[in-house]
């Protein structure tokens, strides 16, 4: 995230202080409106994956008074503070959970870190983890038409010296559709505060293809 790409380094409890309130106000700044742009039910079984998951989580849960606990699985080795979550570590296409145990699944700033091979991995283990008519939504940084602009991204968001993967939304779309999901849409989940720039969020939900819901794939 911010603090944790380019040369950029932060003392331990700066780092840990950042990670909380402050990254969510300012990185992923519209994510309660999740609640109403997905119609998120109290009842519903809340997934989100990140360095930074649990902070996510357990704002998310509050947002949407949600009653099941909600499970934050952590990405890398970054401590983790949040009341009222289930925090677990496990790579994100590897998911210590049983099929069709999620209703919502959240990957904020997470696409940008991995190939389309990587990326294609984590869908089709979203699809197999969520329920039938679950959803998954990710929200990333997008690329611009400026060459300038990326190339600033790139350096901005470069982490332990590999550069971001950025795509756009039929490019997310694909990955999607190539790992079953055939509904896919944008969401209008905006502002995010910092970094400014462009960014792209896109709804996956778990149907299986028929003749009536191929025509909407990207609608």
């Amino acid at each position: 995230m911010l603090f944790e790409s380019g040369d950029i380094v932060l003392p331990p409890r700066l780092r840990q202080w950042w990670r909380g309130q402050p990254r969510l106000a300012l990185e992923d700044s519209p994510s309660a409106q999740l609640v109403e742009l997905t119609a998120m039910a109290p009842v519903e079984r809340l997934l989100v994956l990140g360095p930074d998951s649990a902070a996510l989580a357990a704002h998310l849960a509050d947002a949407g008074a949600l009653a099941p606990t909600p499970i934050a699985v952590l990405t890398d080795d970054r401590v983790a503070e949040a009341s009222g979550v289930s925090v677990v570590r496990a790579l994100p296409h590897r998911l210590p959970l049983g099929d069709a145990s999620v209703d919502v699944a959240v990957l904020p700033h997470l696409l940008r870190r991995w190939d389309d091979e990587a990326a294609l991995r984590v869908m089709e283990e979203l699809w197999r983890v969520l329920a039938h008519n679950g959803i998954a939504v990710f929200w990333e940084v997008a690329p611009s038409r400026s060459a300038t602009l990326n190339a600033a991204w790139s350096g901005l968001l470069t982490e332990g010296g590999r550069r971001p993967r950025l795509r756009r939304f039929a490019e997310i779309g694909g990955l999607a559709y190539d790992a079953g999901f055939a509904w896919i849409q944008t969401l209008p989940l905006r502002p995010f505060l910092f970094p400014p720039g462009p960014r792209v969020t896109v709804l996956v939900r778990k149907e299986h293809f028929t003749p009536e819901n191929l025509p909407r794939v990207g609608g």
